[in-house]
């Protein structure tokens, strides 16, 4: 981009918001404004409409956040934020939310600011941040699980929570977080009291950069020491208050809080807004993208019967348009053998193998009296059923997730319930 803009310019009311503009607007500066908005809603519109290339915000501008900066990025446009001199955890957070480059500003000297901007300007794009600057957070160690599966109920929610259990009962550090924005369950399935303060009470903390490893544990329930759960939303209808750049701040939080992170994501995968409104739009599957594209190890959930396998194959295609090259896991359940006969595990790796280029597969035997025996008791499936069959696959797929990732704690793997077809 070059150093004359255009610039769209939104900042707070400080007390040097007016001289800076000035400053900004000055022949000298080399620098265009192309509009000086009044709000985000403004932002987002002028830049949808192409009317910038630079957008400079102020950290204290009203109702930015994490999801704006994200859409005004979207449209191609980079971000320049401008703090108060001082304001380390201002500075911080803007560039958390994905601000190119960030500007300190003394109210005594607005010259030297208005330089830097315009340097920032000319070199947008280019990465702003030192790597060894002790100022930026370092990210978390933590892995992230993302659990997926296709429509059709095939067990998303009961996998990711066996994956949980497993793994905290191996002595890993275990946050589960129900980001299903279609039919949240998660609580419900463990006997967890959910009072609504969860994953929307998260999002809504982390759009305001006021999301951090303190608040997040406050917002989740324990079940046992090591295994906690982040409750979904109270309602379907309450989805937009999960965004994915919200969703994306919320992972991060995460990875430094525990060491593993499962999530049960929503079945969706289209992302049609736009050809729903005329306008940007909230994304009801933002939050399942954001997962999928942040995930260290993706687990794909199908049904083990000709419908639910004909789901998965076409699913399997859809994931990878949305994450091309995750990890991934490929797991069926419900599998009886009055359907599949007795070579069923096979017979269903080599569908999968032919079809979908799949080459493992792990297989849950439908051992419906211990899920029913959990769902009644509020339990996971360990607890109730230690020896159940679906368990020892369930338990099996777990190590082998915890070893990929380089977890502590797993213990050696043996190779129970996993057909591979070449």
């Amino acid at each position: 981009m070059s150093a004359s803009g255009p610039l769209l310019v939104l900042l707070g009311p400080t007390p040097w918001e007016g001289p800076l503009v000035a400053g900004l607007a000055h022949p000298s500066s080399r620098l265009v404004i192309e509009r000086r908005c009044l709000d985000t809603a403004d932002l987002l519109a002028a830049a949808e409409a192409g009317r910038g290339r630079v957008a400079v915000v102020g950290a204290d501008a009203p109702r930015l956040d994490a999801d704006v900066v994200k859409r005004v990025r979207a449209f191609g446009l980079a971000v320049i934020g401008v703090v108060t001199s001082g304001d380390d955890d201002a500075a911080q957070r803007l560039r958390r939310w994905g601000a190119d480059a960030v500007v300190m500003v003394e109210a005594n000297d607005l010259g030297t600011a208005v330089l830097a901007i315009s340097s920032a300007v000319a070199r947008a794009g280019a990465p702003d941040s030192d790597p060894d600057d002790p100022s930026l957070e370092e990210a978390g160690e933590g892995r992230v699980v993302g659990v997926w599966g296709p429509a059709g109920a095939p067990g998303r929610t009961s996998v990711a929570i066996a994956i949980a259990d497993e793994a905290a009962r191996s002595g890993v550090s275990v946050l589960l977080v129900d980001a299903d924005t279609w039919a949240p369950s998660v609580t419900v399935l463990l006997g967890v009291v959910d009072d609504g303060a969860g994953l929307a009470s998260a999002c809504r903390r982390a759009l305001g950069g006021g999301l951090d490893v303190a608040a997040l544990a406050a917002l989740s329930r324990q079940v046992r020491p090591g295994f906690r759960v982040l409750p979904g939303i109270p309602r379907s209808g309450r989805w937009n208050e999960v965004r994915g750049a919200a969703m994306s701040e919320v992972l991060r939080v995460a990875r430094t809080l525990v060491d593993m992170v499962v999530v049960d994501c929503g079945f969706s995968l289209e992302a049609d807004e736009e050809l729903v409104f005329d306008t940007e739009a909230p994304r009801r599957n933002g939050a399942t993208f954001a997962v999928l594209e942040g995930a260290d190890v993706v687990v794909a959930v199908g049904l083990a019967d000709p419908v639910g396998l004909v789901r998965l194959v076409s699913g399997l295609q859809d994931l990878a348009d949305v994450a091309p090259g995750i990890e991934r896991r490929v797991l069926v359940t419900r599998l009886r053998e009055s359907l599949v006969g007795r070579r069923g595990s096979a017979a269903v790796a080599e569908a999968l193998h032919v079809h979908a280029g799949v080459d493992a597969v792990w297989c849950v035997p439908d051992d419906r009296s211990a899920y029913d025996a959990a769902l009644r008791a509020g339990r996971t499936l360990a607890d109730v059923s230690p020896s159940s069959p679906a368990r020892t696959v369930l338990r099996g797929v777990t190590r082998e997730i915890m070893r990929d990732l380089g977890l502590q704690g797993a213990p050696q793997l043996a190779a129970v319930g996993c057909q591979r077809t070449r």
